[in-house]
């Protein structure tokens, strides 16, 4: 008699700080997995097991107090296969020691060969371990700065939606909040077959992002560097970013010398004067892509480019899709009945890029 193959474990982590929809994902999708696994193998094999642990069993209060069931304390778990820390919530900057007990227990279960996997913010936490130490990783790109900070050692590849690192790819990583759904994925196809993984995808609508979150990230330089004179500039900069020769404008602006003026800007911004005006221009002719009709090629004029076909490459370079890839991926849709055309809401753009603290 053949033995039936045991089902893979898969540990979900709850935490005060864990949203509630990313951990109710996971374990539903699972667990709807088990009824499209049997469809498809025939043979009632069950594919996963899965449990979500926490500090302590019960009713513990996530993020935004929604209710989570954790079934069992992470330390009642001495063996598992996959562990997945999920999408937290947190106000500024992540603080670190705020929960040894679950680092140590995710260091023991690597050390146990288990698999590590994070969404969003959750990388924050598996960094913590130190496992994660020159190698790459991802998260959303809003934490960045707080990543950087406090884990200089880890390659943080931020365009990245997902992630694989460690000589086994046991660490896997996935980006912005609804990323779970490219990691859920990713780990049904890995640990069961392709075909399992689109036939759920199918079933629950979840589809594959790009490969990149370059599309999703807005640019938010620092502000608070301390040097009033760079501040000033970024200030001007962005009500003027479409002037020509912006960076000869702020260099005269100044009253430095221009490779002083280069330097400083670089130290407080972290940014070359000329990458930070590509930066802004792009991110301005998103907000033109997504909220108005006005053609590609005006749009690029509009932010400062007299040649479309520069505009074009600049524009992908950073965001790795085309302004027109970008427009119909952010549109703004207008589903109501009768209405067949973009509507074009007009008016200057917001600074989406606009340093926090600058007037």
């Amino acid at each position: 008699m053949v033995s039936q193959p045991r089902p893979t474990h898969i540990s979900i982590v709850a935490l005060p700080e864990s949203m509630a929809t990313p951990v109710h994902g996971l374990y539903e999708t699972l667990m709807m997995l088990e009824a499209v696994g049997r469809n498809l193998s025939g043979d009632g094999t069950r594919l996963f097991e899965i449990e979500i642990v926490g500090p302590a069993p019960g009713i513990l209060r996530g993020a935004c107090g929604l209710p989570l069931d954790v079934h069992r304390a992470m330390s009642e778990v001495q063996q598992t296969d996959i562990v997945i820390v999920t999408s937290m919530f947190f106000e500024d900057e992540w603080i670190t020691g705020r929960h040894p007990q679950t680092v140590a227990w995710l260091k023991a279960m690597h050390d146990r060969g288990a698999s590590l996997c994070s969404a969003c913010a959750g990388a924050l936490l598996l960094a913590e371990t130190g496992l994660l130490d020159g190698q790459e990783a991802t998260t959303h790109w809003a934490f960045a700065p707080t990543f950087r900070q406090n884990f200089p050692q880890v390659r943080l590849c931020i365009e990245e939606m997902l992630v694989t690192a460690g000589p086994r790819h046991e660490f896997v990583m996935s980006g912005a909040a609804s990323s779970w759904q490219d990691l859920i994925l990713y780990l049904i196809a890995r640990h069961s077959s392709p075909s399992t993984a689109m036939a759920i995808g199918k079933f629950l609508l979840y589809s594959w992002h790009e490969a990149s979150q370059a599309p999703y990230i807005s640019f938010m330089p620092p502000a608070d560097h301390g040097d009033a004179v760079i501040r000033a500039l970024q200030a001007w900069l962005h009500e003027h970013y479409a002037v020509p020769c912006p960076v000869e404008e702020m260099v005269q602006r100044s009253g430095l010398p221009e490779s002083s003026f280069k330097r400083r800007f670089r130290n407080a911004t972290g940014y070359s004067p000329l990458h930070y005006v590509q930066h802004l221009r792009v991110e301005e002719a998103k907000t033109l892509l997504e909220r108005t009709a006005m053609p590609i090629d005006q749009v690029c004029l509009a932010v400062g480019y007299e040649e479309p076909a520069f505009f074009r490459r600049l524009f992908k370079r950073l965001t790795r899709i085309t302004p027109g890839q970008y427009r119909r991926k952010f549109h703004f849709p207008f589903p109501a009945r009768g209405v067949t055309e973009p509507v074009d809401v007009g008016g200057k753009p917001r600074h989406a890029g606009r340093p926090v603290g600058l007037p």
